[in-house]
């Protein structure tokens, strides 16, 4: 049976290249790490995708669905990402390259390992991936260069909403916090199957896998997101990342509404538990749609922290592995309409913040900052505030392909649209409402 070519004595001497305050975190993970991988899935189901059509014009060829005739900007990403994974496969197999990419995750805000890297921490592997390249005429820096994407139907009465945006090229591993190291990762180009006509497999990916070391060949399969909330293997999903959650503030930039933007009557009583929920919410128009061409239902979701009094910060909806909520599942041909569901948005805590003035830094209070967006569980985080009060800086985030792909507030103004409790109060709701999408929040008595 073939051992891996690079063994782990390589690794270490790569180590010596790394910076002193990286050297020794990196050693240790090595040290630790077994000269073996152990082939065997846990908690995978093997669901090949082409056998699972429900339909005969159900697209299953992988390049096809790499296309997208309606942006030739995310095609050529998808091509990328597909090249690149078929670059970095066979590395799979080898225990040193999966403990370098699992290493150089765990130290990311995105948990991504950015291939560009592997030039300085195991440039052994960066030329392995090179030559594999090589043939198709590409390299890791042809590709980093290129990754680039241009917004969808930006606003020119905001022009940073048509900025290009920036990417490398990366291993997400949206199952960190629990995987076995020992066991074989499953690698994936990152591409949805055609779930147009079968919400069952709708936000599954194809991934890859070796039945055991000496496979030449990968077995294909679908992977859900429940899938990868149990198993262990690791989940190297090739990526288009960031290498920071960051959003520099806009400094002149001025809120999207105002209190009186619209009151509300409501036969709600005073009495009860008061607390804070979203009802009405939309898509604005299809040009918003950030969904897959050949996908199913838009993901709107919401992030949010509050920072109490104290300066502590905490996850609003911390039951879930991103610390996302998903409001709706909203279908094609519902955008454009009002769509009406409850949804929690925040409990009754007090102090409230001030809500006319957005541009003073608050303290004393409770803050409560969030933005909503186009959730993609498979994607790496992309940033979606930097927000601060009480004397802490908090990061808002959100799993999604693209950093325009944000619903509520552009990034650089999130700091300024806190959650106005007070006009809340006073009206029932309050409507927080862009170009993009509409989001009202109420007043609620349980």
């Amino acid at each position: 049976m073939n051992k891996p070519i690079i063994s782990l004595i390589t690794v270490l001497i790569a180590i010596l290249s790394v910076s002193c305050d990286q050297k020794e975190e990196l050693q240790t993970e090595s040290l630790e790490y077994e000269n073996s991988i152990i082939y065997a899935l846990d908690n995978v189901p093997i669901i090949p995708y082409n056998k699972n059509v429900v339909k005969a014009n159900t697209v299953v060829e992988i390049q096809k669905l790499m296309e997208n005739p309606d942006d030739a900007n995310d095609e050529k990403i998808n091509t990328y990402l597909y090249e690149l994974s078929l670059a970095t496969k066979d590395l799979i197999k080898d225990p040193a390259f999966n403990n370098i990419i699992i290493s150089l995750a765990q130290r990311s805000v995105t948990h991504s390992a950015n291939l560009l890297d592997l030039e300085v921490t195991a440039p052994q592997f960066f030329n392995a991936i090179n030559a594999n390249l090589a043939t198709k005429r590409l390299s890791l820096q042809i590709i980093a260069d290129d990754l680039t994407y241009a917004p969808v139907a930006p606003n020119p009465d905001y022009p940073e909403t048509s900025e290009i945006e920036q990417y490398v090229p990366a291993i997400f591993i949206p199952n960190l916090d629990r995987i076995d190291s020992n066991l074989q990762p499953i690698i994936s180009p990152n591409i949805g199957v055609d779930s147009r006509f079968d919400e069952s497999i709708e936000d599954n990916i194809i991934v890859w896998y070796f039945k055991n070391e000496s496979s030449n060949d990968v077995e294909e399969i679908m992977l859900s997101e429940a899938t990868s909330l149990t198993t262990s293997n690791p989940l190297f999903l090739v990526d288009n990342a960031l290498t920071t959650l960051h959003i520099e503030p806009k400094k002149d930039a001025e809120p999207m509404f105002s209190k009186d933007q619209e009151s509300a009557t409501s036969t709600y009583g005073g009495s009860g538990t008061l607390s804070f929920s979203s009802y009405e919410h939309s898509i604005q128009s299809q040009s918003y749609r950030y969904e897959s061409f050949w996908g199913g239902k838009s993901e709107f979701a919401v992030n949010g922290y509050r920072i109490d009094p104290s300066g502590t910060a905490h996850w609003i909806y911390n039951n879930t592995s991103d610390n996302s909520k998903v409001i709706n599942r909203i279908k094609k041909n519902q955008i454009g309409s009002t769509r009406y569901k409850w949804s929690y948005h925040a409990a009754n805590w007090q102090p409230w913040s001030n809500p006319w003035t957005p541009h003073v830094t608050q303290y004393g209070v409770n803050m409560v900052f969030w933005n909503t967006y186009e959730r993609d569980w498979n994607r790496s985080p992309k940033g979606l505030g930097t927000c601060w009060a009480n004397g802490t800086t908090i990061y808002l985030s959100g799993r999604r392909k693209y950093s325009s792909e944000w619903y509520a507030w552009i990034p650089s103004t999130t700091k300024i649209h806190y959650t106005r409790f007070q006009w809340v109060y006073d009206n029932w709701a309050h409507w927080n409402n862009s170009w993009k999408s509409k989001f009202r929040l109420w007043r609620v008595h349980i």
